[in-house]
């Protein structure tokens, strides 16, 4: 997964569009005589080597300029709606797949429901689903997430702990035996990272987001309140998570470096957290499983998603790019390129993926989208977030900070 984005409709000034151009990064070259010309806007993780050139190759063949440009995963989002909204933008976009209802409720992002329609079972139905809104299908699922345990071998060999925890329960013990010394046994994130990893807690007590309809927040369910209180207790009332974690607020790479320098055992992570392990500590003995499982198996789905935007003048050479960029013959592309996985059933059959990405894959049946409702950035990088700030440092109870959450997240749904 992406770092998740600030989404929402933010109120900004025209100055903001014409910023978001002038401070993208990424490859400015012009287009040629008699080339068609598109400009996509991805987080800064994607707009790199591999993705520009994925674009020069298909360019070559078709015709086409393509300039990848990039800007931070927080503010992506963001800029796309202001720019859009200013009348300029980019032609396409790779973004988290919890964005894409926003921008197509919005109607930014060109409805691609009878384009994909051929090709449409050849994707995950809950990565298509998280690109769905009210039916109509906004961007095709480029990769796949969800979020595992990763742990120490060493660490774990050092206190005689021989397996990840399998349970709530498990988790915890284990977490408390290898808290001490300056070293802790579990890594959570604040602000928005904290609530994004709330929700497999939920799930797997057999709490629920948001009502069928989408217009009520359930999740300070007598089942929430549970889950909420034991994942807050990990810092609370246990000890075993390192009070750095108070500073996880703006990238994975925060969360993740007490992994990288073992100081922490055990965090939870999509499959985007492998790449940084193998720059930051190439030599780590770690090990990826299965999330510790409540009532019931659960993990939170994720991913990235090319849409096509209103801003285009050219929709059919654009999805002649996305079509290819999303096709079998180019994932190579995310699995050399990015070690990610492609969001294609057929991934099963990848050669390429490591022990580490063949875990995140057999735990995908277990992957759960986030509700795709208008609101929803609102509500997990906004509402949430600061819920879980305000319980983190003990400015409200766990309790009261998950009510007046699942108020504030009703009231949101209501204008979304």
């Amino acid at each position: 997964m992406n770092a998740i984005s600030r989404r929402g409709m933010l109120k900004a000034t025209g100055g903001l569009a014409a910023a978001a151009v002038l401070t993208a990064c990424g490859d400015n070259s012009a287009p040629k005589t008699g080339q068609s010309a598109l400009t996509l806007w991805s987080s800064t993780t994607f707009a790199t080597d591999a993705l520009r050139k994925a674009a020069t190759e298909y360019g070559g063949k078709n015709n086409v300029a393509i300039n990848v440009q990039g800007f931070p995963a927080n503010d992506l989002t963001k800029k796309i709606m202001t720019a859009l909204a200013g009348g300029g933008g980019p032609d396409l976009i790779i973004a988290d797949v919890s964005s894409i209802p926003q921008l197509g409720a919005a109607k930014m992002l060109v409805d691609v429901t009878s384009r994909l329609k051929p090709t449409a079972a050849e994707f995950f139905p809950g990565n298509v689903a998280a690109a769905t809104f009210k039916g109509a299908t906004h961007a095709v699922p480029l990769d796949t997430s969800n979020v595992a345990l990763l742990w120490n071998k060493k660490l774990f060999d050092k206190a005689g702990i021989k397996q990840a925890p399998g349970t709530w329960d498990e988790l915890l013990s284990t977490a408390k035996e290898l808290t001490g010394g300056g070293q802790y046994g579990y890594m959570l994130g604040a602000k928005g990272y904290g609530s994004f990893l709330f929700w497999p807690w939920l799930w797997q007590n057999g709490g629920q987001i948001l009502d069928d309809a989408g217009t009520k927040a359930l999740f300070n369910s007598p089942e929430g309140q549970e889950a909420w209180n034991f994942y807050a207790g990990l810092h609370l009332t246990h000890g075993v998570v390192p009070p750095t974690f108070l500073g996880v607020t703006q990238a994975w790479d925060q969360y993740i470096q007490p992994l990288l320098t073992e100081k922490v055992a055990m965090l939870a992570i999509g499959d985007w957290g492998l790449a940084p392990i193998a720059k930051g500590n190439p030599g780590l003995q770690y090990g990826v499983a299965a999330l510790p499982k409540g009532k019931q198996a659960a993990t939170v789905l994720g991913g990235n998603a090319v849409g096509v935007t209103n801003a285009c003048k050219n929709v059919d050479a654009a999805w002649g790019f996305v079509s290819w960029l999303t096709g079998k013959d180019q994932e190579k592309v995310l699995v050399d390129g990015y070690k990610r996985i492609p969001a294609r059933t057929d991934v099963t059959a990848l050669t390429g993926l490591d022990e580490a990405h063949q875990i995140y894959v057999q735990q995908a049946a277990e992957a759960r989208p986030r509700p795709a409702v208008t609101a929803w950035g609102d509500i997990e990088w906004q509402v949430m977030a600061d819920a879980w700030d305000t319980v983190i440092q003990k400015k409200k109870s766990p309790q009261q900070a998950l009510n007046d959450a699942a108020t504030a997240a009703t009231q949101a749904l209501s204008r979304g």
